[in-house]
């Protein structure tokens, strides 16, 4: 019917549900069950139906600050706010990767994201004790930390500018800086092979251009046979003879050098001591202290001998030929090497050969 019992026309808001109403409260809110188009309200339809709903703003959208519940959005609802929240993960641990800001954790937000971050102070500092990594600063990971660190070169190599303790490199520090030092002994000293500037220290080392028989003196003419002929050709220092005899050898009269041996034209024949007696030289010492090639004496064995009776090893050679510790030239035996070769017949080739044969002899500055 179009009328109600007291004889009206029926309208929505007459409290009597007519047609197409879905319900009529006798009021013209729209607020409430039934809205003033006389239709029961629900969420989703433009009205907030109080006690009920908190909000509706009549469309189908999540992400909006009216859920699809017709609830109001919130940091911790589950659902992202677009253009309000970064993210929202429904729980209010501030230690995941969505902080209960509804913000996305990141590296310095002073909140330490657990299983990612090991630190986190809040700041984009990279000298301080958590750098923008947000792992705690150690030497090497290539962060200066102010007032721990000279230097970090994001590695631990001693050899290059910065050291593996984070302190800058310097000559006398121990370790050989790459491309800049020669050598680094650790020290500041000089004449112990490595320079107080970090340069290799280097002694020279020759043939004599003078022939001998077995008789030179002794050790003590020898000896001053390669200091004058050194002079002679400008060389600096004090030489002594590679000679052997029954009590003396290189090894116990030499210093035991930790610098270069080099010959005159400055090629390396042995790396210290250490190298030069290991039975094998870097070159052979094949030139006089001119930078001439040596002459030949009296051949042994097809090679260019020179007088020795020394070991490889610096020591003297076992079997003892030192015409008469070198002052003999007759027909006793002397012991030689060969000046040509760089293995151990550098210093032991032959002997037998009669002390009168002519020979010249290494001459090694001290």
């Amino acid at each position: 019917e179009d009328d109600t019992d007291a004889c009206t026309i029926a309208t929505c808001g007459d409290g009597f549900v007519q047609g197409v109403e879905d319900c009529d409260d006798a009021n013209l809110l729209n607020t409430d069950d039934c809205n003033n188009f006389c239709q029961s309200t629900f969420c989703g339809d433009g009205f907030v139906h109080e006690g009920v709903e908190e909000c509706d703003d009549a469309n189908g959208l999540n992400n909006d600050f009216c859920t699809t519940q017709c609830a109001l959005t919130y940091c911790g609802d589950g659902i992202v706010h677009v253009g309000v929240e970064e993210c929202d993960d429904a729980n209010a641990l501030d230690t995941d990767a969505c902080t209960t800001k509804c913000a996305l954790a990141f590296c310095g937000d002073g909140i330490l994201h657990e299983g990612v971050e090991a630190c986190d102070d809040g700041n984009d500092l990279d000298d301080d004790a958590c750098p923008g990594s947000c792992q705690p600063a150690s030497c090497g990971d290539g962060y200066v930390q102010a007032g721990v660190e000279e230097c970090d070169d994001g590695n631990l190599s001693s050899l290059d500018g910065c050291t593996a303790a984070c302190e800058l490199a310097f000559c006398g520090d121990g370790f050989v800086q790459a491309g800049v030092e020669e050598c680094d002994d650790g020290n500041a000293d000089s004449e112990d092979g490595c320079s107080a500037t970090c340069e290799h220290e280097r002694k020279y080392v020759f043939v004599t251009s003078t022939l001998f028989t077995g008789d030179m003196g002794g050790l003590f003419g020898a000896d001053a046979s390669c200091q004058l002929l050194a002079a002679q050709a400008g060389l600096p220092g004090t030489y002594l003879a590679w000679l052997s005899t029954v009590v003396s050898s290189p090894a116990s009269r030499f210093n035991h050098w930790a610098g270069l041996y080099v010959r005159v034209d400055g090629v390396t024949i042995a790396e210290g001591w250490s190298d030069l007696t290991d039975g094998t030289l870097d070159a052979p010492i094949n030139l006089d202290e001119h930078g001439n090639e040596p002459p030949e004496g009296i051949p042994c064995l097809l090679e260019k001998p020179v007088w020795t009776n020394t070991a490889p090893d610096g020591t003297k050679h076992p079997g003892g030929d030192t015409c008469e510790a070198w002052t003999w030239s007759g027909v006793g035996p002397g012991h030689r090497g060969d000046w040509k070769s760089a293995d151990t017949k550098w210093t032991s080739l032959c002997s037998g050969g009669a002390c009168s044969l002519l020979s010249p002899i290494y001459c090694f500055e001290q």
